[in-house]
């Protein structure tokens, strides 16, 4: 089973070495990886170079203004060719047996096609600072698995894509709406009644994400701005349970924080606008703009098939 491997990234070059170097390391080696780099320079492109000669590596650039993480997700998507497509960020270590376990579960369920993984913290100072982790509950609801799984440590079957479409261009890390492209995804295969698996077996290593406790708290606003984005985006396309549903959510919220608002506790007040604010943000956007669908995503994987040119010829051209 050939799993396809996407990591977007963006100036962030010994992390990004540290997180493919991971994926070399894998017992299961029937991979291939592509990396897709928004950074404005080659940095990040020679920091990999000991990667160019093994066959399994593509290096693609994706510097269209405006646009993030979701756009260089869609677009490794597209140029791969694995059934099984496997999804982490430019700043984690996969476990020696990340790829084995995404293939055994793949394997000994045929309809499964989504597969959230867990995104573990190594050891760090609680009180100097913050890494983002997600434990990966298997028990957790499927109304509010969207709101904690981890783009970080996702897998899933291409065929998926047809069901549900691409990554909302519109939404995640360097997009309009700045978080949640994750959410966003979740919420979809939520919806369309796919099946979706949470293991907390299939783990990977937030090496890199440690967070000062001010990064960490902008860090959570714009979280809370993306999923009010994402909610915004799925009703104003017409899926008007999802925004009854977050504004249901929204109403109880600050009731239960309205104690300790009136004690001088602001911040759950405050990250309740940023959702509140997100949403109206989201639902403002032309709705289908930006939205990949899966006619589109086979469209783009089938040229870059059909093109059958060297993904790194961008990377030694740079450097001839």
């Amino acid at each position: 089973m050939l799993v396809s491997i996407v990591i977007p990234t963006k100036q962030r070059p010994q992390p990004l070495r540290d997180a493919v170097q991971s994926v070399f390391r894998s017992v299961y080696q029937n991979f291939e990886l592509f990396v897709v780099d928004q950074s404005p320079d080659d940095t990040s492109a020679l920091m990999l170079e000991p990667f160019w000669h093994d066959p399994r590596f593509h290096y693609l650039l994706n510097r269209r203004p405006g646009f993030g993480a979701a756009s260089s997700r869609n677009l490794g998507i597209a140029a791969s060719r694995g059934d099984i497509i496997a999804l982490i960020d430019d700043d984690v270590e996969v476990q020696p047996d990340w790829l084995a376990q995404i293939v055994a579960e793949f394997s000994a369920d045929p309809e499964l096609d989504f597969i959230a993984g867990k995104l573990t913290a190594p050891p760090y100072d609680p009180d100097s600072g913050y890494t983002p982790a997600f434990e990966a509950w298997p028990y957790l609801s499927r109304w509010h698995f969207p709101l904690h799984a981890s783009g970080a440590n996702f897998s899933m079957r291409r065929r998926l894509f047809d069901r549900v479409g691409g990554y909302d261009e519109f939404c995640g890390p360097g997009s309009r709406l700045r978080a949640s492209d994750d959410t966003d995804l979740c919420w979809r295969v939520v919806r369309s009644g796919a099946r979706y698996k949470i293991c907390p077996h299939i783990e990977v290593v937030h090496t890199h994400g440690f967070r000062s406790h001010a990064e960490a708290e902008t860090l959570f606003a714009r979280y809370q701005y993306g999923n009010g984005g994402n909610f915004g985006r799925f009703t104003r396309r017409g899926d008007l349970f999802a925004g009854a549903w977050f504004l249901a959510r929204e109403v109880k919220r600050i009731l239960s924080t309205l104690p300790e608002t009136l004690r001088g506790d602001r911040r759950e007040l405050f990250y309740a606008g940023q959702r509140l604010r997100g949403f109206w943000d989201g639902f403002r956007l032309p709705p289908h703009e930006g939205f990949v669908s899966g006619e589109q995503l086979r469209r783009l994987h089938a040229d870059a098939r059909a093109a059958e040119v060297p993904l790194a010829i961008a990377l030694r051209s740079s450097s001839a």
